[in-house]
């Protein structure tokens, strides 16, 4: 059976300029090293036109939910519709991901921001029960790579982590069980240790990659 995997990376920088891009890399051949049967689509949010979150989006989204049938929506809230759900699908068929990203005053990049906003959609990826929401997307590993100026998972700046903290709970909403994170911290406050640094974080990826086929 072939595995199919989303690479979603969020740096406008080049890949040889980006510590956060050049660990996905590593991990992404990590992975097709492992096994012929893999595909992997890459989604440059920097790139890709990442639709955003707008009025016709909302407009629709309130319809369907009263009911509406999409061809019952205007031709501006079913192309909104369209757009943000063409992103739906294609992750909801992924296997597993890989998301590659810097921390950015204290969050996640903008349109990275704007990308999960096409996956936390209601009766696609998480539905409400009686009893609550439930996440829909079960037996899906995320591999989560994030590369930071200052430290941030120990000490004063731990409550300012906005990053991995808020994907993880995303995906954990959308019903993703097995979450791992790559961190690269300190990378300009430890200007001469950030070589180390991106090899440690490329062995970890190395041994990430086995997760995506245990």
């Amino acid at each position: 059976m072939v595995k199919h995997g989303l690479y979603i990376k969020a740096n406008p920088k080049r890949e040889e300029d980006s510590s956060s891009l050049r660990v996905g890399r590593c991990l992404v051949e990590a992975v097709r090293r492992r096994s012929e049967r893999v595909v992997i689509e890459e989604i440059d949010v920097y790139r890709h036109p990442i639709p955003l979150i707008d009025g016709p989006f909302l407009s629709a989204r309130e319809k369907m939910a009263g009911g509406s049938a999409p061809d019952q929506l205007e031709p501006e809230e079913r192309a909104s519709l369209e757009r943000v759900h063409r992103l739906t699908d294609a992750f909801i068929a992924a296997d597993f991901y890989i998301f590659a990203y810097p921390l950015w005053n204290f969050g996640i990049p903008p349109l990275l921001k704007a990308y999960i906003d096409t996956i936390k959609v209601a009766r696609k990826t998480f539905r409400y029960t009686p009893e609550g929401p439930v996440g829909l997307l079960k037996d899906k590993t995320a591999i989560l790579i994030q590369s930071s100026g200052d430290v941030y998972s120990r000490g004063p700046l731990m409550p300012f982590e906005h990053g991995s903290r808020y994907l993880r709970a995303v995906l954990s909403f959308i019903g993703m069980e097995r979450i791992e994170t790559i961190l690269m911290e300190g990378m300009d406050t430890a200007r001469e240790e950030r070589e180390m640094k991106r090899r440690r974080a490329m062995e970890q990826a190395e041994q990430a990659a086995a997760l995506l086929f245990a």
